[in-house]
């Protein structure tokens, strides 16, 4: 009986262990099942991803209230308050900024970074050349993200351009940068080069890469405009876009590696947005999430940046995109409100005469859907350019240049000859008024220096003056007599020869 009470409780355990490993192989296998039906993934360790887990949390970060710039500009829309300490949205063909918040405060882009080193190689370097990698692999941050490059490997321009935007390998920038410029640093100082000419004034990288350093930074607004310039590039366009890339087998490794994009916003899921046409992600622990993303939607193309977003950088995108894809529009020709600046007479003129319809269809400007201070602009012409300069109330829009057609710069001859001809009558009537004033000049001059001099003399003058006064009309009384007494003599000389005759 003892035997029995033992070997049941032995039994029940023994059943429970069974269903316990049953109920594991199960999962297994259902996990493979999984695996065989999916696309390979990529095995090595990204933190961006990982980063890019976004959950919900109850406390607001302090950033969320910082001061917004657009909103203080008068008329402008409200725009929405965001968790990123730095946040920006451009129109990509204009480059007019229509959100703003700390856009020119420095912070770390982390792989943001890799917009300016995949720009650079996609123009410097064909798709089909072979980059073979050196020890340069090796020198990135234990952790960090790569796709498992080893020394000697060899990849096309093209898989590295992949590797770069897609699965943002660290190891693949140091070593196509290495490739480019002989070594990184020599790379890197291309990559400043380029950061000023197209005008960024508050960014400095020391790699290729984005791993954190204290002397690696940007701005929202300078990241926006290297976006900007990438943008232009139709493959970076294709590449950004793209789902997943597959590296073929190389010369080291038996494999291929699938490249799976990082940019939730571009691919079908819970963060996909409407009109996503793709862009670059970030992280480091110490620059938090960072997020470049491009959107079109009727005809308007913006890119949006947040740095130092450790919440919700796809959500704070999502709302600034919302913001900037509701409240504004494109100008047109036939806006009322859009009108030459008072002194812009040569834009007036051409208005009048219809010629700056195509200028201002082409010019990509946003303005307020509800818009509440005066649109405004100034036209000026150099050479065969004609620049018009936009303005929403006080602040400027942005400026559009174009070709100026053979029509256009025919009316600006003829307005230019005209106001040269309105200047050289208004210059002959300055001359005229000026004589006429110089000889009334001359002669108030004349009198007001006696009466000066008359002043200065001293006080017996008065009587003098009396005396002289009484001596000049005493002769002109006596000279007044004097001359009819010489007449009546002269009458009377005559009368008396006529008697004479007479009596003769």
């Amino acid at each position: 009986m003892k035997k029995k009470r033992l070997l049941l409780p032995g039994i029940l355990c023994m059943a429970v262990s069974l269903c316990i490993h049953t109920g594991r192989v199960d999962a297994m296998a259902a996990a493979a099942d999984s695996s065989a039906s999916a696309p390979a993934q990529n095995t090595s360790q990204n933190p961006e991803d990982t980063a890019n887990q976004q959950t919900d949390t109850p406390e607001v970060p302090e950033s969320y209230n910082w001061e917004i710039q657009s909103n203080k500009i008068s008329g402008w829309p409200e725009g929405p308050k965001v968790v990123a300490e730095t946040a920006i949205l451009m129109d990509v063909d204009s480059g007019e900024i229509l959100y703003a918040k700390g856009i020119d405060e420095k912070r770390a882009p982390a792989s943001t970074t890799k917009i300016m080193t995949a720009m650079l190689a996609l123009e410097k370097v064909p798709f089909d050349t072979q980059i073979t990698f050196t020890d340069e692999v090796n020198n990135i941050e234990p952790g960090s993200t790569h796709i498992g490059i080893k020394p000697g490997e060899t990849l096309t321009m093209k898989d590295c351009a992949y590797a770069i935007l897609l699965a943002s390998a660290n190891e693949v920038s140091s070593g196509v940068a290495e490739y480019i410029g002989g070594t990184v640093p020599k790379f890197v100082d291309e990559m400043n080069q380029r950061a000023k000419e197209l005008g960024c004034k508050n960014t400095h990288f020391v790699n290729a890469n984005g791993l954190y350093d204290e002397n690696h930074y940007t701005t929202a607004r300078d990241l926006a405009l290297i976006a900007q310039a990438a943008f232009q590039n139709e493959t970076f366009r294709e590449i950004i876009k793209t789902p997943y890339y597959i590296v073929p087998k190389t010369n080291i490794t038996n494999e291929e590696r699938w490249l799976n994009n990082h940019h939730k916003m571009v691919l079908d899921g819970a963060q996909h947005y409407e009109g996503c046409l793709g862009g670059k992600t970030g992280y480091t622990v110490k620059a938090g999430n960072t997020l470049v993303t491009y959107a079109e939607r009727n005809g308007t193309t913006l890119v949006c940046v947040v740095l130092a977003d450790n919440v919700s950088h796809y959500d704070d995108t999502k709302a600034i995109f919302d913001y900037g894809f509701t409240n504004f529009r494109k100008l047109t020709p036939d806006n009322e409100a859009l009108a030459p600046a008072k002194e812009n007479t040569l834009g007036a003129y051409l208005k009048e005469n219809g010629l700056l319809d195509a200028v201002v269809e082409n010019s990509a400007i946003d303005v307020p859907t509800d818009a509440k201070e005066s649109l405004t602009y100034e036209v000026s012409l150099e050479e065969n350019s004609l620049k018009m300069d936009y303005y929403y109330g006080k602040t400027a829009l942005g400026s559009s240049t174009q070709e100026a057609s053979p029509e256009l710069l025919q009316a600006a001859e003829t307005f230019q000859l005209q106001e040269r001809q309105s200047q050289q009558s208004a210059s002959a009537e300055d001359s005229q008024t000026t004589a006429s004033q110089g000889k009334e000049d001359s002669l108030n001059g004349f009198w007001g220096e006696i009466g000066g001099k008359f002043h200065q003399l001293p006080s017996w003058k008065y009587p003098a003056l009396f005396l002289l006064a009484a001596a000049f009309i005493f002769y002109i009384v006596t000279l007044v007599i004097k001359i009819k007494r010489s007449i009546r003599r002269r009458k009377r000389r005559k009368l008396r020869k006529q008697r004479e005759r007479k009596n003769q």
